[in-house]
Order: C-alpha cells, then structure tokens, then sequence
C-alpha cells in the first residue's frame, strides 16, 4: 500500500512541476537557514564541553566598586592564585593563565641564524599544573612536568610545524629546541599538543611557564607579588570538589580581601567565582576569545523559528490553491470507494516526499551558506552529519514536524471534499479549498515576519551607520598605528625624527595605546573638595608630548602633556565637570587630584572629551600623562592620503634601521576601530540576508494566494472583462486585496517592532532614535516587492478569454 502511494505521490509532483519546484525551493531555503542557525547555536553553546572537568572549573572575576559606577573585569593580580591556595586547602587546584595574543617568537636555525616570526594569537602563560586542571590531547611530553622546569614552554602540533618546518608526524622532534620570546629571553619545548579546538576559551597554542614573565617579557609581571596591579590578562582559575557552593565561597572571598589589600576594601573590590559555562557568554566580565551574548543566539532561534513557519505557511497556500486541479482525481477516488483516512495518507506521502526532497536540497544550501557566511559566523563550520548526531535528530524531528505542520491541513481539507462537486470541479468556495479568510490570516503572518526583518535590518543598519560614522572626537585619517619593541627614550626619539624625515609622514608619536585602544591603564582618583569617600575610576593614558596635536584632541586650558609629567595631568572635560568647574574650565589648572597612580598630581590642562571605548559605552573620565616606560605603540599620520604608500614605505625602511631584530608590524587605525563594531556588523549582514530569504519564500505564498483569488474570481474576471475591463483594472482589484492584508500585518508589526528594537538600542549608551521612517519605508519595501509579484499571476489571468471563464461547465 505505502509503495503505491509513493508511486502516486510522484507521479503526481511529476505532473505539477510547478507545483512541485516552487513547494521544494521554498522549504529547503527556510530548512536550510535554519540548519545554519541550529549549528552556529549549538556550536556556541558547545563552548569548553571538551574540558574533562567542566563542571567543576570556576574563573574568579573581579568586580571594582566607584562612586560612579561598577566595573567588573575578568583580571586579578598575579599572588591571588598561591593566596586562594593558601587560605582554602579544600579546593584541588588552583592555577594561572597570562594570555599575551600576539608577540613576536624566534627559533634558530643550525647554523645559529634567528627565523623570525609575529605571532597573531596563542601566546600564554600558565601555572606548572595547568594540565592537571584543562584538558589538552598530548603528542609528546609529559604533562606531569613539562611546566615544572623554569623557561619551559609547551606548544601545539600546527606551531611545531610552522616555527621548526618540520612535517606532520615529526613532532618528537621539537622537544628540546629553543624558542626566543620577543628578542629577550630563550624557552626550551617540553611537550607538543593537539591544536585547540575552535570551540575553547583558552585559544592557547604556546603555553610558557607562569615565572618565566620575569623581566623584560612582561614588566607588569614584577616578581608575581604586588596586589595593586590587575591585568585583564591575568586569570585565576579553580577546581572544585562536588557539592562545591559559589554563592557561599563568594562570601568567604570578603575577608581574603581584606586580608590582603587593605581593611575595607572589600566594599570597594569583590572576587567572585564565575563557572567555566559562562565564561563564553559573559561579556560584561569578557574572555580571552570574544564573547556572545546570549540574547544574539536567542534572536537567531526566533528568526529560525520565523523562516521555518514562513516556509510552511508558503507551502499550506501553495496545496490548497492546487484544489482546483486534483478535483477530479479526488472526485473518482471517493466516487470508486476511496476512504477519506486513505485520502489523507495520500496526501501526507505526497508532502512527506516534498519534505525529504527539500531537506536533502537545504543540505547542499547549508553548506553553501556556511561558506558564505563564515566571515560573518566567525568560525568554520560544517554539517559533518556522521560526526554529529544532535543534528541529524534535528533533521528527524525538523522532518516530521514539517510535514505535519505544513501538511495536516491540505491533506484534511482535500481528502474532505464533495466527490460530486468535485467531478464538476465546483470548488471554488471557501470550505472546499482552504477557507480565504484563513488563507489570508496566513499571509498576513508572512507579511508580519517579513516586515519584522526588514524594519529590523533597517534599524540595525543605521545603528552601524551611526557607529562608523559619529565623531569620536579624534583624528582618524591617514593614521598607522604599530607596537613598540622598545621603551629606550634616546632610540625612540631617533625613531621619530627619522619617521618624520620623509615628506610623506607629517606627525609621530608614542603612547600607551590610541585614544580608542585595546590597551588601558585605569586607577582610582579624587578630587578633596568633593569629600566622597569612595573614589572614581579613571582612565589614565600615558603619552607623549606629541600626542595630542597627532589626533587632534584640542586643549581647552591650559597646556597639553610635556616631557617630565608624571605628576602633572592633562584631564578630560568630563573629569574638570566632576571636580566643578563645568564652563570654567580655566580655573581647574593648579588644582591637585588624588590618585592610585603615584599619589598626587597637579593639574596642567583640560582637553575635550573623546571616546575611549566603543559607543556601547559612556565616555571615561581621562587623565593624561608622560610615563615613556609605559610607551607600547606608535603613531603616525601620513601627511595626505595620496601619500599612505609612500609614508608605509618610509616608516618599513625607518622600522629596519632602528628596530630589525623586530618583526614589522601594523594596521590603519581606521580598520582597528571598526573592530570595534565587528558583532554589530555582523548582525546586520544576517539580518539582511535572514529577511531577503524570508521575503523570497513570502513571495512563493504571495504568489499561492493570488493563484487562488484567481481561481475564486475565474467568473468574476470573465464578466469584468466582457463588460469592458482593462488589464490594469484587475491588477488594482488584487492590488486591493494585498494592500489590505499587508496593511493589516503592519498594524500588528510596527508596535511589536519598536519595543523589540528599542529594547536593543537600549544596550549602547550613543544610539539612533527609532523614527517613523523605518516603518514607512518598510511597507513601501514590502508593497513593491508584493505588487512585483503578483503582477504575474494577475496578468495572467486577466489576460484568459472571458468565453472560456464564463462557459457552463
């Protein structure tokens, strides 16, 4: 019996190609953007589940108290990590992470020659039992002590390969070998490891000794025992016993920091332990690789969710509007016995052979996507089906309810039609082929899904327009931006008077970090007058006396930074505003403000404010000034921009004469601060392309409803016509019709649509407002694309001769 179904059912596909085509391509892009969705969730919700001991590992954050607000940083200071130890023996392990990222390493070559290399990410430190709290596949070595011996370094199978051009297979061969750390100190292999999964918070692919930071690798490190510094890349993990309390231990943290800061100061700065589970999706605390919120990956879901009901409302229009042309096989089929269950089952085997047709075609448009997308995604991924059975029972589950969904409906209202008005193909009322008003109610919930996109691509469009385009009260133009190897003030100032010997270059200057930089230096201050006990938090940025004019952030009193001022600052509006002297800012020079920074510091300038971070977030207060052991980057600015080439070449050939034990190194500045915005952008580019596929299939069911308007107003376009109509005159008629419906769907849009948008816009501190324009431009998007296609169908019928719509049947 099942066999003669499936004979009939695609006999009958064959026969209605049409038919057939638009229902596949219509299901196997909604199944396979959803697919696409399904994997991305599921790989970010994969995070560290590799780790043995998953549930049992916990980060301790840090979160800073000020008069003006909370911070919370995933960083602590290096002696935390033996002092937890220390003051609570019940927890197993305790051990340290440093995660530099990049950095240049050097290995030699048998002659002694030094092969140079920039490393782009990977670069860490860690505690000698790092192995016995992470999970790492080993290929040689002993994980037991291969951090346990001083200037030891343990590093992965795909950087043995690249650093020691040794072949796959060969890794024991590496073990011993030395491995320079940034022209100061040498590192001996110990052990070699599998690759880091892409699914890792700990993206580490050198694994250095914790101690080995001594000296000029890392100046912050001072011995491991100052409290008073914390470093974002300076992480303290646990390993917990069962049964182990968060909440409970947090409370215990109170006293230990107490005890090791000062009295107090536990109402200023908590610890807290944070589980290993939501460490990818935190990003108030942040991680070593980019965190994502969990509200990005419930939208995902719900535009899934979206483009899978669009796809099954699509094909329900597409088979009842097909009444009309299995009358009279339903007709002969009641008429010869046929039971209305058998019916049923028919039509079933005919929508289960659509459904497994478009999932096998959505595999082949998923893995299409995945490579479009990958940029976007940010990882590469695939549908690798015999390694990953979730998604093959999310194909199973997709399937079937796909089916039924999509399906039940038809199925039931064909199987129940009249066999008499059937063999006379009097179909066309509502409770024979599908009932209009539902019909509509359908596409107007086509039409609301669509509109929701297409309002929320706009919105999130002008958002990342507003980002990349606002002020940020800096120059940006024609601006390079490149590390500094060396703190040696005699070699820099030669560096920058040879950088700025070519005509091309016009400015140079050292510094920290830009004005909007990956590196910051932030402490507490106060101003006495204000007598608040707690202090705020301010950024402290340590440049040169070049700086300023370099970016062009204007002095409004006073004078910018010189030489020598490490007890003189140059502030922010912002901070002369909290000290009172908004609009008299002249009268905020000489006064002293308290710091964390070296204790007092006298006042010399007030310059405009500017954004240190991205515009998600509120302007800091700045204080600046000169610290040249602290000077990690440099600055330059071509003197136009017809001269960047020229200026790039110049600053290559200054690096190499001055630096060339160095590895070179830099970016345009512009591109550095568009990174900024790199989870907005991408947000937009899959709203874009999430709301064309849902328009795409909207369209299919757009065209399904007027194929059945048409075949209910055969007669009506027949008497139109033979009264003297005009092809334009039935096109305005369905016109109507679906200005109606998609009216309709607005209605129920547009509030939806502002709350929801407002909602997100909510979470950046500089953001658009969510104006009428939007919306208005929504429709009309919506109306044009849907006056487009019907426009084919409507002419098409109008175009039939009225003596064969109006004869008797």
């Amino acid at each position: 019996m099942l066999k003669n179904y499936l004979i009939t059912a695609l006999r009958n596909l064959k026969r209605n190609k049409v038919y057939t085509l638009l229902n596949v391509f219509g299901l196997a892009l909604g199944i396979g953007c959803a697919l696409v969705i399904f994997k991305v969730i599921t790989f970010e919700r994969s995070f560290d589940t590799h780790q043995t001991h998953y549930d049992h590992i916990y980060r301790i954050v840090t979160k800073n108290i000020h008069a003006d607000r909370v911070d919370k940083g995933m960083g602590v200071p290096h002696p935390l990590g033996p002092a937890l130890q220390e003051d609570f023996p019940d927890l197993k392990q305790v051990t340290r992470t440093v995660y530099f990222g990049d950095g240049q390493l050097n290995t030699y070559g048998p002659n002694g020659e030094l092969h140079k290399f920039m490393i782009d990410e990977g670069i860490s430190f860690a505690d000698a039992n790092f192995f016995d709290v992470f999970t790492v596949e080993w290929i040689a070595g002993d994980p037991a002590t291969a951090l346990a011996a001083p200037k030891s370094v343990v590093i992965a199978q795909r950087e043995a390969q690249k650093l020691f051009g040794i072949p796959e297979g060969h890794e024991y061969s590496v073990l011993g070998k030395l491995i320079n750390f940034n022209n100061v100190r040498d590192f001996k292999v110990t052990g070699v490891i599998k690759n880091p999964p892409q699914n890792t918070s700990l993206p580490f692919t050198y694994i250095f000794d914790y101690a080995g930071q001594e000296g000029e690798v890392n100046p912050y490190y001072r011995g491991g025992t100052s409290w008073n510094m914390t470093s974002s890349s300076t992480n303290a993990w646990v390993l917990v016993h069962d049964g182990f309390d968060p909440a409970a231990f947090n409370e215990k943290l109170l006293p230990f920091v107490d005890k090791y800061h000062e009295e107090g100061r536990s109402k200023e700065r908590n610890y807290l332990a944070q589980p290993l589970s939501e460490v990818h999706f935190d990003k108030e605390y942040g991680a070593y690789k980019k965190a994502i919120s969990p509200e990005f990956l419930y939208a995902l879901a719900v535009i899934g969710l979206f483009l899978i009901i669009t796809a099954c409302i699509n094909f329900i229009n597409l088979a009842t509007a097909q009444a009309a042309n299995r009358a009279k096989e339903i007709g002969i089929r009641k008429a010869i016995g046929g039971m209305s269950h058998q019916l049923v089952v028919q039509f079933l085997s005919e929508i289960a052979l659509i459904t497994f047709c478009s999932l096998l075609l959505a595999l082949a448009i998923s893995e299409l996507l995945f490579k479009s997308l990958q940029q976007i995604i940010g990882h590469e991924l695939s549908l690798n089906l015999l390694q990953s059975p979730e998604t093959i029972l999310f194909l199973g589950l997709l399937f079937l309810v796909v089916s039924l969904f999509s399906g039940f409906y038809p199925s039931v209202l064909l199987a129940r039609m009249n066999a008499v008005a059937a063999l006379k193909k009097k179909i066309t009322g509502y409770t024979h082929s599908g009932g209009l008003p539902l019909r509509k109610a359908l596409v107007i919930a086509q039409f609301v899904i669509s509109q929701f996109l297409i309002i929320g691509t706009l919105v999130v469009s002008s958002q990342t327009d507003y980002f990349m385009s606002k002020d940020l009260g800096f120059e940006t133009d024609a601006i390079l931006t490149s590390y500094l190897p060396d703190r040696d003030e005699n070699k820099m100032e030669r560096f920058r008077r040879a950088l700025l010997q070519s005509p091309a270059i016009s400015k140079a200057a050292f510094g920290l970090s830009q004005p909007t930089g990956v590196s910051d230096s932030h402490s507490n201050f106060n101003y006495d007058p204000l007598e608040i006990e707690q202090d705020y938090n301010g950024n402290f940025k340590a440049v040169d006396e070049h700086y300023l004019d370099l970016f062009d952030i204007e002095v409004i009193a006073g004078r910018g930074v010189q030489k020598g001022d490490s007890n003189h600052v140059v502030i922010n509006k912002k901070v002369a505003d909290l000290m009172g002297f908004k609009d008299r800012y002249a009268e905020a020079i000489g006064e002293t403000l308290s710091t964390g920074w070296g204790g007092d510091k006298k006042v010399v300038g007030v310059m405009e404010n500017f954004h240190t971070y991205s515009l998600e977030r509120d302007m800091d207060y700045v204080i600046m000034l000169h610290i040249p052991r602290i000077f990690y980057n440099v600055s330059f600015q071509a003197a136009s921009l017809a001269k960047v080439q020229e200026a790039r070449d110049h600053f290559e050939q200054t690096w190499n004469a001055v630096y060339p034990e160095y590895v070179l190194d830099y970016d345009f500045y512009n591109q550095t601060l568009a990174e900024n915005y790199e989870e907005v952008q991408n947000i937009t580019q899959l709203l874009k392309f999430f709301a064309l596929i849902s328009i795409l299939i909207g369209c299919l069911g757009l065209y399904g409803l007027v194929a059945f308007m048409a075949m209910n107003k055969t007669k009506e376009i027949g008497v139109r016509k033979a009264l003297g109509a005009s092809i334009l005159h039935i096109l305005l008629m369905f016109s109507r019709e679906v200005l109606v419906l998609m009216s309709i769907a607005f209605i129920i849009t547009a509030p939806i649509s502002f709350f929801t948008l407002n909602e997100w816009l909510d979470n950046f501190t500089f953001r658009i407002a969510v104006g009428p324009w939007f919306f208005v431009w929504a429709f009309l998007i919506t109306l044009l694309i849907a006056l487009v296609t019907i426009s084919h169908k409507t002419i098409s019928s109008a175009l039939i001769n009225p003596a064969h719509t109006l004869k008797d049947d």
